[in-house]
């Protein structure tokens, strides 16, 4: 497999459709639409690109830097989180509600999900501090980053030592799930540790970039492809990803969907990635709105959480005063921080070697 540290089209698509699934799913429609599925899906691609573009650099230079890595990292992530974090902050002073410093740190520094499970309880305190409660995905991410770049390095010239210890990572937060699951009885205490831990979830980071390394470094690689090719894998995936969605169990939704959806994401990546101009490309990955869209999804994952909890200390939670105010005020944030706020340090990134 050719490997490159071009954009990859499909996959903005792919973050398009995956945060209307958010989105629609927050604003109303929870019961239709699988947002947590939309969140796995960004997780998978995430760890993904992290590795084909870490790969890429190893293929090139034979080591990575790491100071550039993190440098990137945080030019593309901090400007549109420090103008969320001003915004909540202004918003929880004009309602008059006090700061709680040891919040601002867990947002600024990616502990929010720790935070928010061990330290805090939205439902006991005020409506607006769970503004922040977005950050969880984000903190898992970067405690991803953190990792992954080190054990890539270790490990990328032995197929079969980087496969092993990419399958037993993968095990650990699988059993780290069903323990939560069987010790903590109340299903809503099990599902907030599994669901937003980075130990329970980091997963599903993982499973995104042991695909990149499969395709595009090991042995195996065109075999893999070839695997995940096959049409008959294609619709064993999609009929595996449909029982998750169905199958309402409680363990079993804490626990097996996520390694499941991580497992049966695979054939849907490298179909959609190297579909060609099948006409699901046309008319999803590659079209342009969905494309635009998730360009943008980063802005509005964030800002759309700004707006539900703000519009629902105002109004009647899912009303249609409620609706417009959250759809008009997350699309205006979304657009300004993108252009205004994130745009700006694109050359900033390219100069440490960024190809955006």
């Amino acid at each position: 497999m050719k490997l490159d540290n071009k954009n990859i089209k499909q996959l903005d698509g792919i973050r398009g459709i995956s945060i209307l699934i958010v989105f629609f799913s927050h604003i109303g429609l929870g019961h239709l639409v699988p947002g947590g599925f939309g969140v796995t899906v960004f997780f998978f691609i995430s760890g993904f690109l992290i590795a084909k573009l870490l790969l890429h650099e190893l293929q090139l230079s034979t080591r990575i830097n790491f100071r550039n890595f993190y440098i990137r990292r945080a030019f593309r992530l901090y400007p549109a989180l420090l103008f969320f974090t001003a915004l909540t902050v202004l918003v929880l002073l004009l309602h008059g509600v006090g700061l709680i410093p040891s919040q601002l740190f867990a947002a600024l520094f990616y502990l929010e999900n720790y935070y928010y499970v061990y330290f805090i309880n939205y439902q006991e305190v005020h409506l607006l501090y769970s503004i922040f409660k977005i950050l969880w995905s984000l903190s898992i991410e970067e405690h991803y980053y953190l990792f992954y770049p080190v054990f890539l390095v270790a490990t990328h010239r032995h197929t079969g030592l980087h496969i092993g210890l990419s399958v037993l990572l993968l095990l650990i937060p699988l059993l780290l799930r069903i323990h939560y699951a069987n010790s903590l009885v109340d299903p809503h205490l099990f599902e907030k540790y599994n669901y937003s831990l980075t130990h329970t979830r980091i997963d599903s980071i993982l499973y995104g970039s042991l695909l990149a390394y499969l395709l595009y470094k090991s042995r195996y690689s065109a075999r893999a492809y070839a695997f995940l090719r096959n049409r008959f894998v294609l619709i064993i995936a999609i009929a595996v990803l449909l029982l998750t969605f169905i199958w309402r169990d409680d363990v079993f939704r804490e626990t097996f969907r996520y390694s499941l959806q991580g497992l049966f994401l695979a054939p849907l990546i490298v179909f959609t990635i190297y579909g060609g101009n099948s006409w699901l490309n046309r008319m999803f990955f590659c079209n342009d709105l969905l494309v635009y869209i998730g360009k943008l999804s980063y802005s509005i994952y964030l800002f759309h959480w700004l707006a539900i909890p703000l519009a629902s200390y105002h109004f009647v939670k899912f009303g249609m005063t409620w609706q417009a105010f959250v759809v008009l005020l997350t699309v205006g944030l979304s657009l300004f921080s993108y252009y205004r706020v994130e745009m700006p340090f694109v050359k900033l990134r390219k100069k440490f070697g960024s190809n955006v």
